[in-house]
């Protein structure tokens, strides 16, 4: 693997302030071959007026143009945030979104409650754009019930037989004093999302000491089999553990036990390719922080950490929290500074890599990309 060419997608440090912190990255190639990055942006990391923006280059990444400049920040007449949104090609100019909304109302409450470590009210909010991208129309809400504390985690997977899987995990409720139970979840829709069967679970420990967290997939072109891989965290030991990994049925309906994958690391993001080999995307959080690419030439069992790519290196040298156990809300403190992560690989039509992610400092972190030869 090597680096063919990087760059900036949008230059947060000279961005307007309630755009100046990018992160949830999602690149998309379309049939055409232009690439969108959709990418939601802030004040901060935990921003009440959080919305989604979308940008799109037509030259392989040397130039962009934001073409999306935010989601109606009210639901029901009530204010909120949008914090992630993922995007899927139905056809020529047609995409599906899946956009996250939480309740912002009250300014003063951050996304995680610390008191409880629950998480604010969210909308798991379909859309649907007739025009590559520039506008969003037809919305609909995915109902999550009876699950709570939620929040999606990718573009609606297409399935073999032509359904659609939406992903998403459910934690608890913001002023729910009971222990959190988490489960990474998919919701299976036949009928272009429109209506969905009963969620199906991909990853829960019924002990509910190892949180499968962030599920990621990517779908085998060849068979239709799934992949999913999680960031891994130990409640009871108060650290992260090795990336894991869950191989599905063709229909995504049942899931393998998650196996440890060998590597420590958050956000892995797999990307099955053509000739059978799987690339997996990283944030490598703990010494030297950066954004890590490894490959698996056995869809998933083993993978060659020996010959990862480093393709960023943090600006803000050692991580926050890294190294050492800590209290879980702990976490949610660390996330609001760390300075890159959320790399996510998308195909390009020549065999070669696009990755999109964010990275920059403590006063703005930019939309970055890279570009990967396999």
């Amino acid at each position: 693997m090597k680096i063919i060419d990087q760059g900036v997608v949008f230059d947060a440090a000279g961005a307007p302030a309630e755009q100046r912190f990018c992160s949830f990255s999602h690149p998309l190639v379309l049939s055409d071959g232009h690439i969108l990055v959709t990418f939601r942006a802030g004040r901060s990391k935990d921003a009440h007026d959080e919305n989604i923006l979308i940008c799109q280059s037509t030259d392989a990444g040397r130039r962009w143009e934001t073409i999306f400049h935010g989601l109606d920040r009210f639901i029901d007449g009530v204010a909120g945030g949008w914090r992630a949104g993922y995007l899927t090609e139905l056809g020529p100019g047609r995409l599906l979104g899946f956009f996250n909304w939480f309740d912002r109302s009250d300014p003063g409450r951050p996304l995680a409650n610390p008191a409880t470590e629950g998480v604010l009210p969210a909308h798991l909010m379909v859309f649907e754009s007739d025009d590559g991208g520039r506008s969003w129309v037809r919305p609909r809400e995915v109902d999550p019930r009876p699950y709570e504390g939620v929040a999606i985690c990718g573009p609606a997977l297409k399935l073999a037989g032509g359904a659609l899987a939406l992903p998403y995990e459910a934690w608890k409720a913001y002023d729910d004093p009971n222990p959190g139970r988490h489960h990474a979840l998919l919701h299976i829709s036949s009928d272009g999302a429109h209506r969905f069967e009963p969620a199906v679970v991909v990853a829960h420990d019924p002990d509910d000491r190892i949180l499968y967290w962030d599920e990621r997939f990517t779908v085998d072109p060849r068979t239709g089999q799934p992949i999913a891989m999680f960031w891994t965290h130990d409640l009871a030991a108060r650290r992260d553990i090795d990336a894991h990994i869950a191989w599905g049925s063709s229909d995504g309906k049942t899931w393998t036990q998650p196996a440890d994958a060998g590597f420590l690391g958050q956000h892995p993001y797999p990307l099955a390719l053509p000739d059978g080999r799987v690339l997996c995307l990283y944030e490598h959080r703990h010494d030297p922080a950066g954004v890590r690419a490894v490959l698996s030439y056995d869809f998933g069992h083993t993978w060659d950490v020996q010959h990862e790519l480093v393709v960023y290196e943090s600006e803000a040298g050692r991580e926050s929290g890294i190294g050492r156990p800590r209290p879980f809300m702990d976490y949610w403190g660390d996330m609001l500074r760390w300075t890159f992560g959320h790399p996510v690989p998308a195909r390009l039509s020549n065999g070669d890599v696009f990755v999109a992610f964010y990275g920059g400092t403590a006063e703005a972190m930019s939309m970055r990309w890279a570009r990967l030869s396999v």
